[in-house]
């Protein structure tokens, strides 16, 4: 049975209004300042890992966002003096504006906040003196605020995909309410 002109437009607005507020969504910035926490244990001859066996060179590979906040428990494994930093120019060297733990020889809790460069840098341990720039490396990659949390965590992109599906879902069931009988299935 074709579907009649009112029930077209009934169709027609539900699909656009679905399609408007999904769009709202995903116009709407997320939210960045997530705390991102990461525990990482450092060796001079293994490097660094997120436990303290699986150590490797380089270092495990780290997201973060614009705004993030990221806490960083740093353990030294071998009982020696390291400390971490951002190399955003890569020229192996702590500069200004590049965030830099204290020096630990155990552990150390350090809270900073992701600055406004994105792109894939080094981390490292700068303590030359032990050769930490050799083995105690790795990449943090720094994305634009929101772009961890993915589309479906914004509440309007939700409730829009939720709302066109209830459409549809309610479309379906007028037609084949107004068909007047079920489909007769064949027989053999």
């Amino acid at each position: 049975m074709p579907v009649s002109t009112p029930h077209r437009r009934i169709l027609a607005v539900a699909t656009f209004l679905s399609l408007l507020l999904a769009s709202v969504g995903f116009a709407s910035p997320a939210s960045a300042k997530q705390d991102r926490p990461f525990a990482l244990f450092g060796s001079r001859a293994a490097g660094w890992g997120f436990t303290n066996t699986s150590l490797m060179i380089p270092g495990p590979p780290m997201q973060v966002e614009v705004g993030d906040n990221v806490t960083l428990n740093l353990t030294s494994v071998d009982g020696r003096s390291h400390d971490w930093f951002i190399d955003y120019n890569n020229n192996s060297a702590v500069n200004p504006g590049e965030p830099r733990s204290p020096n630990f020889g155990t552990a150390v809790l350090w809270n900073f906040t992701v600055s406004n460069k994105t792109g894939t840098f080094r981390y490292r341990s700068d303590r030359v003196a032990g050769g930490d720039l050799a083995t105690m490396w790795g990449n943090i990659t720094i994305l634009p605020a929101g772009t961890l949390q993915g589309p479906l965590s914004n509440p309007l992109v939700f409730g829009g995909l939720l709302l066109a599906f209830a459409a549809v879902l309610v479309v379906a069931v007028l037609y084949y309410r107004r068909s007047g009988k079920p489909p007769v299935s064949p027989r053999e």
